[in-house]
């Protein structure tokens, strides 16, 4: 079987438009835009260095990006999504904030981790703190434990 000129022309255009629909469609998802975040965690008044904070977005499906920290020697953080320090996206958030013990620190090598906060900071149902980001650079207020 030969196609003609004019047959072959409009099949060409054809399979073009199809893979050009196809690749256009994948490009149709914008990714949410990231903004700075950077906050401080103290405990007691003392820089919880090494401690571990989560935003949860509120409202938002269990398998959304939770952006996370950890909390430097002067007790800051600046969140992550994807890449460091890239930040959040906009909206309410609950927050959480571990601080895990290694055995080795507490000189007990073969026991467990320990949180050395109370269980409640690190559940977003029961730790009380909440955070809103700006679509601007945010910078958030002091997080304070006891």
């Amino acid at each position: 079987m030969t196609l003609t000129g004019s047959l072959r022309t409009r099949l060409g255009l054809a399979l073009l438009t199809a893979t050009l629909a196809t690749v256009a469609a994948g490009c149709g998802k914008k990714e949410t835009p990231l903004y700075p975040v950077t906050g401080k965690v103290l405990i007691n008044g003392k820089p919880a260095e090494h401690a571990t904070v989560v935003f949860h977005p509120v409202g938002a499906a269990p398998d959304t990006v939770k952006p996370r920290a950890t909390v430097g020697p002067d007790g800051t953080f600046k969140l992550t999504s994807v890449s460091a320090g890239d930040g959040a996206a906009a909206g309410d958030y609950a927050v959480t904030v571990e601080w895990w013990l290694s055995p080795v620190k507490r000189g007990d090598p073969d026991g467990p981790p320990v949180n050395f906060l109370a269980a409640k900071f690190g559940k977003p149902e029961t730790s009380g703190l909440k955070a809103q980001v700006q679509t601007a650079p945010t910078d958030l207020a002091t997080i304070e434990l006891k």
